[in-house]
C-alpha cells in the first residue's frame, strides 16, 4: 500500500460516511484497520495530512454541524474551520444565553481544572502615591517607637525598676 492508495482510501471511507453508511464505532474500526494496514505494509505511520483526515472522519459529526448555535448547545462544541473563520470575523454573532466568554486558549495555560491560576506570582509596582502613604505610615510609627525607646532608657517608663544585687534593694523609678 503506498501514500496514493491510502488516500483513496480514505476518500471511499469520506464518500461512505457522508451518505450515512458508517455510524461512528464501525469508522473508527476501519480507521484503524486503514493505518494498521499501511503501518504493516509501508513500516511507518501515515503521514500527518492523512492522519488529519482520519481524524476528522472520527469526528464527523461535529464537524458537519452548521447548527448557528452551536456553542451553546453542545457543552464542549467543535468548529470547523469555516465556523471558526466566520466566527472570527464576526459574522452571525449572538450573544450567548449563559454570557459565556469566549478568550483565547493561551489566557487559560496556566488555569487547572479546580479554576485557580498557577501562574508564577508576579509582584506589581507601588504607585507613587501608594509609596507615599507608606512612607507616612512609617514614619509615624518611627516616631512613636522612639518616643517609647527613649522614655525606657530614661526611666520614665512605669514599672520600671532597679534592684541591687548586693543588698537586694528594689528602687521603683
Amino acid at each position: 500500500m503506498d501514500k496514493a492508495l491510502l488516500h483513496e482510501m480514505i476518500t471511499e471511507l469520506q464518500q461512505r460516511t457522508k451518505a450515512g453508511e458508517l455510524d461512528r464505532i464501525e469508522r473508527i474500526e476501519e480507521i484503524t484497520a486503514l493505518a494498521d494496514a499501511y503501518y504493516d505494509s509501508v513500516g511507518e505511520h501515515p503521514d500527518s495530512t492523512a492522519l488529519e483526515r482520519m481524524a476528522n472522519l472520527v469526528i464527523y459529526e461535529e464537524l458537519s454541524d452548521s447548527h448557528p448555535d452551536k456553542m451553546t448547545r453542545e457543552e464542549y462544541p467543535i468548529m470547523s474551520e469555516t465556523q471558526l473563520s466566520r466566527r472570527k470575523e464576526g459574522k452571525h454573532r449572538k450573544k450567548e444565553a449563559n454570557n459565556r466568554i469566549e478568550v483565547p486558549f493561551k489566557l487559560a495555560v496556566n488555569v487547572g481544572v479546580d479554576g485557580r491560576n498557577y501562574a508564577l506570582p508576579v509582584r506589581r509596582e507601588r504607585s507613587l502615591r501608594e509609596n507615599m502613604a507608606v512612607d507616612e505610615q512609617a514614619k509615624s510609627r518611627n516616631k512613636e517607637l522612639r518616643k517609647r525607646y527613649n522614655d525606657f532608657i530614661n526611666g520614665r517608663t512605669p514599672g520600671q525598676f532597679t534592684v541591687n544585687i548586693a543588698t537586694g534593694e528594689k528602687i521603683i523609678h
